[in-house]
């Protein structure tokens, strides 16, 4: 889709990895690579693609935000937020020709608003309003060039949203389409992701042509502990964890959150056993730190990667997700625990 030419100085609205939408200020252009270096309110600075970049319309206008051609018979319908003008035809999905200027709103627009951390609104006008433009994918599934494990496209092109993201980072797929979306613009979950949380079960809109479906996939002891190593791996950026101090505290503190299904019984004396039992016997997940000439009490991850899943071809993926870069700022305080502040987030491959 066309956008329209940005210069450096200019006010944006830049999509990041996680789905939500940030006030930033272009810093350059790169045509070539169709990117901007974009200066975001908390000073960082970082590559985004052109199309996740959206700028605000001034009024004047007269052609269509999309298709960059003037009015056809009848004149553009206006996106009462952003006042960007649409072709009907234009929009996805296409607009009702009793829309008027007064009260439509635009797919981007109904996103920017709908969207939240741990998930989108559920309820209002605005909950209806994107369950409606989440019945059509505003780009070709089958135009994406993805790598041999389906967790990334070189196109940068996920979810609902067609923004940037990082499958093992608050993302859930598609088991009909294999498609990625974030947590951010699903409206079907009832607690927070956790980062390389996969044990769901999970249908987007479009192919269930409604609502979102989602089921909790069964955990083993072997998976929860593994999964909050690798939680807490990213967002402390270590690899050894005190069982007691972080390790356990943090599985208490978010237990009914994690819903743990035939384990979330489990009395709280005996979840102490039961975890480091998982940690002391899977010699080809974790590593204590007796191993490596430090406290028994210590553990790690073998390979920085997500707990797999029964269903995986592959044992353990093992290439390291790319790009992971710090990012410190007001943005990110949604970690399940409230601990450290940290922005998982990605720059733009060159």
């Amino acid at each position: 889709s066309h956008e329209p030419p940005l210069s450096e100085g200019d006010d944006v609205l830049a999509r990041w990895s996680d789905g939500l939408l940030y006030l930033g200020n272009v810093k350059r252009v790169d045509g070539v690579k169709q990117c901007c270096l974009v200066r975001f309110e908390d000073n960082s600075e970082f590559w985004v693609l052109r199309k996740d970049i959206h700028s605000f319309s001034v009024g004047v206008e007269e052609v269509c935000c999309v298709c960059d051609a003037p009015p056809l018979k009848e004149p553009l319908i206006n996106c009462l937020k952003c006042r960007h003008g649409y072709h009907p035809e234009c929009h996805t999905p296409s607009i009702e020709p009793e829309a008027d200027s007064n009260s439509w709103i635009c797919r981007q627009c109904v996103f920017a608003v709908a969207t939240k951390r741990g998930g989108a609104i559920k309820r209002g006008r605005f909950a209806r309003l994107m369950q409606i433009m989440k019945l059509r994918l505003p780009y070709q599934l089958s135009s994406l060039d993805w790598d041999p494990q389906h967790l990334t496209n070189q196109q940068q092109c996920y979810c609902y949203c067609a923004g940037p993201g990082e499958w093992n980072l608050k993302m859930l797929q598609c088991g009909s389409c294999g498609q990625w979306f974030h947590e951010a613009c699903t409206q079907c979950l009832t607690k927070p992701l956790l980062y390389g949380d996969r044990f769901y079960e999970f249908q987007c809109s479009v192919c269930a042509n409604g609502p979102e479906t989602i089921q909790r996939l069964p955990m083993s002891w072997v998976d929860l502990a593994h999964l909050v190593l690798y939680h807490l791996s990213l967002c402390c950026k270590r690899k050894y964890f005190d069982f007691d101090h972080e390790i356990m505290s943090f599985a208490n503190e978010n237990w009914d959150s994690l819903l743990l299904g035939s384990l979330s019984d489990t009395p709280r004396q005996d979840r102490c056993h039961n975890l480091l039992n998982a940690l002391n016997s899977n010699k080809d997940r974790f590593v204590s730190g007796k191993e490596i000439k430090k406290k028994k009490c210590l553990f790690g991850l073998q390979v920085r990667a997500p707990p797999p899943l029964t269903s995986d071809s592959s044992p353990l993926i093992t290439d390291p997700p790319i790009n992971i870069t710090q990012r410190r700022s007001e943005k990110e305080r949604h970690l399940v625990d409230g601990g450290p502040s940290s922005w998982i987030g990605t720059t733009v491959p060159n």
